[in-house]
């Protein structure tokens, strides 16, 4: 089964600007037992087409620090060459699996990023950032986690007084620490592990 045939499992609800966050992650699966985790290259639908890799760097970095090990990326990238997969969106479930043996990692990532610039409005200007993550199982090639995190639109001193706001690469990092958070933060026993966050 293509990875983009996982994604139909998941409806993701966008807020109209502000800040927004949805996430699921599979009931039974025990985030203490991931211990190993391949980092694909993020795809970015942005102007910046360094907005992937910048996303990605933050992305290993935060998962370090939460204890996990990550494969170097350029042994990744290297891997999927050797592979001959040019398009991630349909990489299958064998492909998984196979990627797991070789690389002995218990999940991979995927990732693209949507929004990464900087807004200007008539006197403000702010940062907006907008990612999706998913880590599958290499197993059996299944989706145990997706997060979709957006953050954009001036801060209350922006707006009322024009004061600077924090920088891109912050908000970015805001982002993918937020959205990580999401993967530890156990299921929702209501939802079925399906939540919605959005700030007002």
């Amino acid at each position: 089964m293509a990875l983009s045939t996982f994604s139909l499992l998941l409806v993701f609800t966008y807020g109209c600007g502000g800040n927004s966050l949805e996430y699921y992650v599979r009931p039974e699966v025990d985030v203490a037992g991931i211990k190993r985790v391949a980092v694909f290259p993020f795809e970015s639908l942005t102007n910046d087409v360094n907005a992937g890799e910048k996303v990605r760097r933050m992305v290993i970095t935060e998962l370090l620090s939460r204890g996990i090990d990550v494969i170097e990326p350029g042994e990744v990238t290297s891997h999927l060459k050797d592979m001959k997969i040019k398009n991630l969106g349909s990489i299958s479930s064998r492909d998984i699996k196979n990627i797991g043996k070789t690389l002995g990692v218990d999940t991979v990532m995927t990732g693209s990023v949507e929004a990464y610039n900087i807004s200007r409005g008539v006197s403000v200007s702010y940062p907006e950032v907008s990612i999706n993550l998913m880590l599958l199982d290499t197993s059996n090639g299944e989706i145990i986690w997706s997060v979709w995190n957006t953050s954009g639109g001036a801060d209350f001193w922006t707006r009322h007084f024009g004061t600077e706001g924090i920088s891109l690469s912050e908000a970015a990092r805001k982002v993918v620490r937020k959205s990580i958070d999401t993967l530890f933060s156990g299921p929702s026993p209501v939802t079925a592990a399906r939540r919605q966050y959005r700030d007002k």
